[in-house]
């Protein structure tokens, strides 16, 4: 029967979603208990990019309807078009209030003077989710009100996408195709695709029907009496899904509290590896825990998939689950503090494949696909570096993968287009145009400065880690510096203050990308051409806009006020904090600080972070299924490493040195794990102070502090 609740349960469960707010008002605190929660009235994020993921089903909310679901995505298994709807009074009801968490949103709305309170979520450890509406009437006489259940879809396995047998879960959003047949089984409306099924119940009142509206039921209500409606759905093999289906319908409070403590313990899970973060400015505790996001959402726990756990490169509705080495490098210091063993088998994996031609792999088969970006080796070393310095595990550099060992892997990357027999010269890149992909055919390829520019600190992190491993090859340090030489003389344009590209046919020009900016905390540059790099970053009428940092200069040819990620007009969501954090550790705060109070909104304006953000308003890049990237914890990675000035070497020491923003006196992290080491780091403007629960130190900003063994030590820790 449609079960009757209690006007206070109603009013409960009403108040629940109106303080659904700490996390997203501006200016208003982090809620520590629940750091994603996500105020509606803040977002920016279109109905089609809006979605929730367990892990292993996304489901996508269309939020101004109180009480649908649109589409799921459960690796293998697609129904792109799914539509589940109740409706009240033959009407859908529209949404007045909405909050959203990473695997539910609450929506409330009025139709009639009946007030709707709606939660959608996805189960615990199912491809399953469970749409519960409340009823309740505020008219002052009884009433009956007719409710629909719309139920429709397609099913369909991911289809191969190439020769190889390479699946549909890579950058698209895979589509459903096959038109599904109803049955009605045992209480259940069955949506079946041959051996695969869409099985969802309802409540015993609801009778199902073979054709559109799927259900139908009536509700009596007193005055001030309130009801519920719920509908459990499942997706997979038939069998799979009915039984996943009939246990939440039969359960459904178990369910909803089953998938909360699932949430809790994941969150929990995050700030055991993690640390906590808090300030006296609202707007940046906001943007610290929003860019962690994606280490909840993207975590897939799929046996289908190549990986155990697998971490995306985006999720949300289904968009881009295949893995790109260039995103998920972007978190090379962070990711090992949170999942050490799953950085170790990420990276095991792109190291099967061939990462000279390919740049991600797609996570069913492991197989490779696309083309190769210039980047890859730079990150592939990074990953191993850092994986390494931040773990200490130096075993890791033994272990074999296709034939070579992970520090031959990190060797050969590091040599990848050189020539040991011949002196230094810099990489031609060739014509490709996959580095920047601009889109008005305005090139940047050949021999590129920023791409060649960073092969310095690959040299020098593969000959650290070959010394770590008792095999030392000086050759790579001797490289790194004749690299620096060769690329000054040859590239860098005195007049412009900036280095240029070079064509096959040995002609140069400039251009402005953001990407020369990357080469900043790295020897590769001399204090002149910091300072040179340093106007043209800081110049409004460049790089700088009200909102964000441009990808490209304004002053550019090349310069597209819509292509957000490398064009201009915004810039890729992990450019700003990469830039920021580098800027921190070559020793330009000020440059820092300039970049990151810009972009501070987009905590607050979208549950999560997509591909790329406007810089010059407040906007967010549409044209892309990539809507919640992993490498948007390139954020509090910069807080943490750049910020907070935290540094791991590979004897285990940790070196703290931080550097408090103008917007920003008083900064802590809680319960930073490092090398062993368990840290509080409190900033008071000029002072700050390092704890490891046995010890303190206390030191002015501009001092760093040592932790040795069981030392913490202030003064020069270089």
């Amino acid at each position: 029967m449609i079960r009757r609740v209690a006007p206070w349960m109603l009013a409960a469960l009403m108040t629940f979603i109106v303080a659904a707010r700490p996390t997203a008002i501006a200016g208003e605190q982090v809620d520590h208990a629940d750091p994603f929660l996500f105020e509606g009235t803040q977002n920016i994020l279109h109905e089609e990019h809006f979605g929730i993921v367990n892990g292993k089903v996304a489901a996508g909310i269309p939020y101004r309807r109180a009480a649908r679901v649109s589409g799921l995505w459960a690796p293998p298994y697609v129904s792109s078009d799914f539509q589940l709807e109740i409706t009240a009074f033959g009407k859908p009801v529209e949404t007045k209030r909405y909050a959203w968490r990473p695997f539910q949103v609450e929506r409330s709305g009025t139709i009639e003077e009946i007030d709707i309170a709606s939660a959608t979520l996805l189960t615990a450890d199912a491809r399953a989710g469970l749409l519960e509406v409340s009823f309740t009437n505020t008219s002052g006489k009884p009433r009956t009100i007719p409710v629909a259940i719309i139920a429709e879809a397609k099913l369909d396995i991911a289809d191969p996408v190439d020769a190889n047998g390479g699946t549909g879960w890579s950058f698209s959003t895979p589509q459903s195709k096959t038109p599904t047949q109803r049955q009605i089984n045992d209480g259940s409306l069955c949506l079946e695709q041959n051996e695969l099924a869409i099985v969802l119940r309802a409540n015993s009142d609801v009778e199902w029907r073979d054709s559109s509206p799927s259900g139908r039921a009536s509700i009596m209500l007193p005055p001030s009496d309130s009801a519920k409606l719920r509908v459990a759905f499942a997706i997979g093999p038939k069998d799979e899904a009915r039984a996943a289906c009939k246990k939440i319908a039969d359960a459904p409070d178990q369910a909803m509290a089953d998938a909360q403590l699932a949430y809790r313990q994941r969150t929990e899970h995050l700030f055991e590896k993690l640390p906590r973060f808090a300030s006296d400015n609202a707007a940046l505790d906001q943007f610290y825990y929003r860019s962690l996001i994606p280490f909840v959402m993207n975590r897939w726990d799929v046996p289908e998939f190549v990986l155990q756990p697998y971490y995306s490169t985006g999720g949300v509705n289904g968009g881009c689950v295949g893995n790109y080495l260039w995103d998920f490098g972007g978190n090379w210091e962070i990711f090992p503090l949170f999942d050490a063993a799953a950085s170790r088998s990420h990276i095991k994996q792109f190291l099967n494949i061939d990462i000279t031609k390919h740049f991600a792999f797609e996570p069913v088969t492991g197989k490779a696909f696309g083309p190769w970006y210039p980047v890859n080796q730079e990150k592939i070393v990074g990953l191993i570096y850092y994986y390494v310095k931040h773990t200490g595990d130096t075993e890791f550099l033994k272990e074999v993968v296709d034939g070579e060992t992970i520090l031959e892997h990190a060797i050969s990357n590091a040599m990848f287009g050189d020539d040991r027999d011949k002196p230094v010269s810099l990489i031609d890149y060739g014509p490709s145009n996959s580095h920047l992909e601009l889109r008005r055919g305005i090139p940047y390829n050949h021999i590129m400065p920023d791409l060649n520019g960073r092969r310095y600190d690959t040299f020098l992190r593969a000959a650290e880690l070959a010394e770590l491993a008792g095999r030392p090859q000086p050759h790579l340090r001797q490289r790194a510096e004749d690299l620096k030489r060769v690329l000054k003389r040859q590239l860098w344009n005195e007049r412009a203050g900036w280095f240029d590209f070079q064509n096959d046919k040995g002609q140069k020009d400039s251009r402005f990308t953001v990407q020369i900016f990357k080469l900043f905390a790295s020897n590769v540059l001399d204090a002149q051409q910091e300072t040179a790099l340093l106007d043209h970053l800081n110049n409004p009428r460049e790089f700088m806009a009200e909102f964000g940092l441009e990808s490209m200069a304004k002053t550019d040819a090349a310069y597209d006020p819509v292509d957000y990620d490398n064009g201009g007009g915004g810039c890729f969501t992990a450019f700003p904090p990469q830039i920021a954090e580098r800027l921190y550790k070559a020793g330009h705060p000020s440059a820092s600080e300039n970049i990151l109070r810009r972009i501070l909104w987009w905590g607050e304006r979208v549950p999560y972070w997509g591909d790329s953000f406007a810089a010059n308003e407040i906007q967010y890049r549409r044209d892309t299924p990539l809507q919640c990237t992993i490498d948007s914890a390139a954020a509090a990675q910069c807080l943490i490493f750049g910020m907070f000035g935290v540094r791991a070497e590979f004897n285990g020491d940790v070196r703290i040195d931080p550097r408090p923003p103008s917007f920003a006196g008083q900064l802590k992290l809680q319960d930073l794990r490092l090398r062993g080491h368990v840290l509080d780091i409190s900033v008071d403007d000029a002072n700050y102070e390092v704890s490891d629960g046995m010890r303190r130190v206390r030191a002015p900003v501009g001092r760093p502090t040592l932790v040795h063994g069981d030392n913490l030590t202030v003064g020069d820790a270089q």
